[in-house]
């Protein structure tokens, strides 16, 4: 059993923001089969916004990808579709002014187990990183009016520790690392962008070692709360993630390369590893991280 900003989960699996759609028959149906600790649901804004049009998703090499879908959600009023669920939702939330992310905070508040606000994609114009540089003031806005945590996912930027420090000192409950990213990929027979948005979040695998350092990093600075997502393929790359400071491990590009199932298939080689080395999971977490 991991606890997170008071919140308990029967192990650190879960999904991460982008990996299931905003179906909501399919989401209780990976929740049933799977049994991910959490999911957490694509970003979601106070009213709906249509995705870039496509394409929007460029496999670039061995489980790396380019994405841009631009945010497209049904908005916040989605999460009331998952009434009775029995995995414990992360609510992602965004929006182009404080006023819209208060207000999206305020619509998931009840449903949600965490809230992650997102200040860090890079695929729209006005909203997520674009609302990066007020992240002190979103976080103790949000922190006001809300009961139910409040995480922020941040943005892969340095120097990573001053950024997490204010955050935290704002009063976030923890931190969501890392997520994509600014990517571009030139199709060289129409000499342009592959995706029509022209720009991309960088995902997947190329991007594990990146996500490692910086949970490293932080966690050695601040031992905060972390949900650790960056590339994570197999049960050691979720181990190794837990080392540098991660209580909660997100999967998203593995899960849209070889489907839902892998959510057992981690969680059992974790299970194997842990019993081999006679280590409980709660005495990894940070184990790297502290001795570097």
């Amino acid at each position: 059993m991991i606890e997170l900003a008071g919140r308990r989960f029967k192990d650190p699996i879960i999904v991460a923001s982008g990996a299931l759609p905003h179906v909501d028959g399919y989401i209780r149906e990976v929740c049933k089969r799977y049994k991910p600790s959490a999911i957490t649901l694509k970003t979601l804004t106070v009213k709906p916004l249509e995705p870039h049009r496509p394409p929007t998703l460029f496999k670039f090499g061995d489980g790396s990808y380019l994405n841009a879908i631009g945010l497209g959600n049904p908005g916040v009023g989605f999460i009331n579709e998952l009434d009775g669920i029995e995995c414990p939702i992360i609510a992602s939330v965004t929006g182009q002014t404080l006023s819209e992310i208060l207000k999206a905070v305020e619509s998931v508040d009840p449903k949600a187990y965490i809230i992650e606000l997102n200040l860090s994609s890079p695929n729209r114009p006005g909203y997520g990183v674009a609302r990066f540089k007020d992240s002190v003031n979103i976080v103790r806005e949000a922190k006001s009016i809300a009961t139910t945590p409040i995480f922020v996912k941040m943005p892969p930027i340095d120097p990573i520790t001053e950024y997490a420090g204010r955050i935290l000192d704002a009063g976030a409950d923890g931190l969501t690392m890392i997520n994509t990213l600014k990517g571009m990929i030139i199709d060289v027979e129409e000499l342009k962008p592959i995706l029509s948005y022209g720009t991309g979040g960088v995902s997947g695998k190329c991007i594990y070692p990146l996500a490692v350092r910086m949970i490293a990093e932080v966690y050695r600075e601040y031992q905060p709360e972390i949900i650790g997502v960056g590339g994570v393929y197999t049960w050691r790359d979720a181990v190794g993630m837990i080392a540098a400071g991660a209580k909660l491990v997100g999967l998203c590009s593995v899960i849209i390369d070889r489907g839902p199932q892998i959510i057992k298939e981690i969680r059992e080689g974790m299970r194997i590893y842990l019993e081999r080395k006679g280590l409980r999971i709660e005495s990894l977490i940070g184990m790297a991280s502290m001795d570097t």
